[in-house]
């Protein structure tokens, strides 16, 4: 539990409770490309944030015109739209 106290220059007293697991830092579990030029991203407490838009600026800033990728069934996306379908041969 935890308590406000008010802002001072005082000593404070500070008690740690034994047996309270230490809680892990966040990280990326996944991130998916929705189709439609959005990234959307899994943390690792189950949170999905809000889809970010960025398809173009990624492509932009790694020098090319649009972002391509498949996705799992492959379906083959440009800046998310679909253009096509990849076979593994």
């Amino acid at each position: 539990m935890t308590t406000a106290t008010p802002l001072t220059n005082q000593p404070q007293v500070v008690e740690i409770a034994p047996g309270n697991a230490a809680t892990m830092p966040l990280s990326i579990k996944s991130v998916a490309f929705d189709g439609v030029g959005n990234l959307t991203v899994t943390l690792s407490d189950g949170t999905v944030l809000e889809p970010v838009p960025c398809a173009q600026q990624i492509a932009a800033a790694l020098g090319g015109v649009a972002l391509v990728v498949v996705d799992a069934n492959g379906n083959l996306l440009a800046d998310g739209k679909p253009v096509g379908k990849v076979v593994a041969s």
